[in-house]
C-alpha cells in the first residue's frame, strides 16, 4: 500500500471512530508507521482550520518522523504525538495506533477499575487492561515513555481521567480493536449493575480470536464511505 492509499485509510478511520463516538469532540488521532521507513502518518493538528473529524481527508494527514517533527504536510502534528512516537519506538509489533477519550473506557480509568474480556470480541486484552495514573496531556518524549512503559506488551491503555491509546497490526485492527475496548467496557459495567461480570475463562480466550469486522464499521459510520 502506498503513502496515499495509507493516508486515505488513516482519514477513513478518523471518521469512522468519530460517528462510532470512539473518538469524540474535535479531538483524538490515528497513525501508522510508513513501510520501509522511519517516518510515521498522522492526523494532524488542524483544530485551528475549523475542521470536524466527519471532514477529515487525506490532505488532513501528516508525516512525521520518530521524534516527533514534521517532514511534510498542512498542519503540525497533534501534541500528544509522542504517545506514537514512543509506543512506536518500543512497540516492533505495532503498526497503528489510535488515542481517543471515549465515555465508558474513560470512566474506568476515573474508577481505578481494569477492563478484563468479558466478551468473545474481547479477547485480545486478555488478561486485563492497565490504568496508567496519568490524567495530563502526554506532550513530552518522558511521558511518551511511561505511556509506551504502561502500555507493555497489552493491545490497550487507559490513561486516569483522560482516555484510551489502543494499538494494533494494521489501521483497520487498531479500528477494531478502539471499538472492541468501548463494547466491552459497556458490557462490563452492565453485567455489574447485574452481579459480579464474569471474564472470559482461558479455554475460552483460546476459542474465540477476533475477526476484522471493520467493513461494517467504515459502512455504518463513515459519512463519505457511499460519497
Amino acid at each position: 500500500m502506498d503513502i496515499l492509499e495509507l493516508k486515505k485509510g488513516i482519514a477513513q478511520a478518523v471518521r469512522t471512530l468519530s460517528g462510532g463516538e470512539v473518538l469524540t469532540l474535535t479531538v483524538g488521532h490515528v497513525s501508522c508507521r510508513i513501510p520501509d521507513s522511519d517516518n510515521i502518518l498522522i492526523l494532524g493538528h488542524c483544530h485551528k482550520a475549523y475542521k470536524t473529524l466527519d471532514t477529515i481527508t487525506e490532505d488532513d494527514i501528516v508525516v512525521m518522523d520518530m521524534d516527533g517533527n514534521t517532514v511534510e504536510g498542512n498542519y503540525d502534528p497533534p501534541g500528544e504525538k509522542y504517545i506514537h512516537t514512543e509506543i512506536y519506538r518500543q512497540r516492533s509489533d505495532v503498526n497503528s495506533i489510535v488515542h481517543g477519550h471515549p465515555e465508558m473506557s474513560t470512566a474506568f480509568s476515573i474508577a481505578g477499575k481494569k477492563i478484563v474480556p468479558v466478551f468473545i470480541r474481547g479477547s485480545q486484552f486478555a488478561p486485563e487492561v492497565p490504568v496508567m495514573d496519568c490524567a495530563g496531556q502526554i506532550d513530552t518524549k518522558e511521558l511518551g515513555a511511561k505511556t509506551a512503559a504502561a502500555l507493555g506488551s497489552s493491545v490497550a491503555l487507559l490513561l486516569r481521567g483522560h482516555g484510551s491509546v489502543v494499538v494494533g497490526n494494521s489501521i483497520d485492527e487498531a479500528g477494531v480493536n478502539a471499538f472492541a475496548l468501548e463494547s466491552n467496557a459497556k458490557l462490563q459495567y452492565y453485567a455489574s449493575m447485574l452481579g459480579s461480570p464474569k471474564p472470559l475463562t482461558q479455554e475460552e480466550l483460546k476459542a474465540h480470536k477476533p475477526t476484522s469486522v471493520w467493513a461494517y464499521y467504515v459502512k455504518k459510520y463513515d459519512p463519505m464511505f457511499n460519497k
